[in-house]
């Protein structure tokens, strides 16, 4: 079985095929054409062969998931946006050739594509750009190296931390509790009720005590119990040394040895945050610097985000124009066939028909002696008389109803067209922006830069 070609063999195909040489000023007109011919059906070949090597990952992939299977097809979604690049850059050539402009600059490629199969981050550069990329990975191995060899600190500290706030929320609970307890309030609440259980258990036992001795004796006892603990709860009330505050202090002596090996824990970790952090300071700023698409990307993100608002208006102001140029052309339509000539006297003539046609069958049902039928087509004869004027109003006032909703409609349609212009003026700027950006976008990441050759006449 044959070995699928690799990614550098599908980009040296590209470069094989001779784009570039297109924009040779010393080529001839006859040559440059029979050059183009040829590149195109170079390039139909080679998205042919692209894009069944893509899908025929994608069959192989079913059984992963969607993220691994986006990260597989990156680099030939990469290959594929420098394929319609150089289409278009073909294309520009040939509209110049064909209106007599000037040829546009030249161009180049890079010549190697590199990227992270792990982050599916791949791109097409130079040889420079390809040995930047391979100490930029160095540099990034180097990194998750020493990010492996803190792990165990960090989760040792992050242990650390949670139980410190463990404790700390309880510390916190427990002073709630010993800060409650040392009120006033809280000594005369208990005081009160042993009062009113000294005053309610004496007052029942003299109450019992001639009829039932030995249930007055347990009550005066309660009493005396009662009374006896007045004084110790307020002489416990007074002591420091309560359970509360034992547990309390051996909370607090806990926090401090816990801060106290978080401390040492943290000195002997701290070299290695700070290097990580500085290599991590050091690794987006190399990555800032050498991905420029990146950069280019986000500038077209916040244009996007900007003109997001202006777009969906202009949007709406177009769904809406339509609709109402709708209503428009069917009212001027209704509004033309009631006007038209003759309209009104075909709806007379229909009145009159019907006016004669009653008063015939009237005649007639009264010359053969059906009188109450005559009389009632008579009768219809004389309403469809009566109609005529009614008639007439109402054909005036649906007139003046219908011109009344087109004038509203089309004073809608320029409110809006009016409004539409006044959004187009702020939004026209940012979408010339965005779509420069875009392309912008697209020939630096395909790895496109023009080169300082000048171009000829063609």
């Amino acid at each position: 079985m044959m070995e699928k070609p690799s990614l550098q063999d599908y980009l040296d195909d590209m470069h094989a095929i001779g784009v570039t040489r297109l924009f040779q000023p010393h080529l001839s007109t006859r040559d440059r054409a029979a050059g183009i011919r040829r590149v195109r059906q170079e390039l139909g070949r080679a998205r042919t062969e692209l894009t069944l090597h893509r899908d025929s990952l994608g069959a192989e992939d079913h059984g992963l998931g969607a993220e691994e299977a986006r990260r597989r097809a990156a680099p030939f979604h990469l290959l594929l946006l420098l394929h319609e690049q150089l289409v278009d850059e073909v294309s520009d050539l040939e509209r110049s050739l064909s209106t007599g402009k000037p040829l546009p600059y030249s161009f180049d490629f890079g010549r190697f594509i590199f990227g992270d199969e792990e982050t599916g981050e791949w791109f097409v550069g130079s040889q420079e750009q390809h040995d930047e990329w391979l100490h930029i990975q160095q540099f990034k191995r180097r990194l998750d190296a020493l990010r492996l060899k803190g792990q165990p600190a960090r989760e040792q500290l992050n242990r650390f931390r949670s139980e410190l706030e463990a404790l700390a929320a309880k510390h916190e609970k427990a002073q709630a509790r010993i800060e409650s307890r040392q009120k006033r309030s809280f000594v005369l609440r208990r005081i009160g009720l042993l009062v009113i259980l000294t005053a309610a258990s004496g007052t029942v036992g003299y109450y019992y005590w001639n009829s039932n001795r030995d249930f007055s004796l347990v009550a005066i006892g309660l009493a005396v119990a009662c009374a006896v603990l007045i004084p110790i709860v307020i002489g416990n009330w007074k002591s420091p040394r309560t359970r509360s505050a034992r547990n309390q202090r051996r909370l607090e002596a806990r926090i401090v040895e816990l801060k106290q090996e978080g401390l040492q824990y943290r000195q002997s970790y701290q070299p290695l945050e700070l290097q990580i952090k500085a290599l991590e300071v050091h690794y987006s700023r190399m990555m800032d610097t050498w991905e420029s698409a990146r950069l280019i990307k986000n500038r077209l993100d916040s244009f996007i985000e900007e003109g997001q608002p202006l777009r969906e208006r202009v949007e709406s102001i177009r769904g809406e124009l339509q609709e109402l140029r709708g209503q428009r052309d069917k009212l001027q339509r209704r509004l033309e066939r009631r006007q038209a000539r003759g309209a009104f006297a075909r709806r007379m003539i229909l009145h009159v028909m019907l006016v004669l046609a009653s008063g015939a069958v009237g005649f007639y049902f009264q010359y053969t002696g059906e009188q109450d039928y005559a009389s009632i087509m008579y009768g219809l004869g004389a309403f469809c008389i009566l109609l005529v004027p009614l008639a007439y109003i109402d054909w005036k006032n649906r007139d003046y109803k219908l011109e009344s909703n087109l004038r509203k409609t089309e004073t809608r349609i320029l409110q809006l067209q009016t409004e539409g212009k006044q959004v187009m003026k702020r939004y026209h700027p940012i979408e010339l922006q965005i779509k420069t950006l875009i392309a912008q976008y697209k020939r630096t990441r395909a790895g496109i830069t023009n080169t300082n050759e000048t171009p000829a006449v063609a």
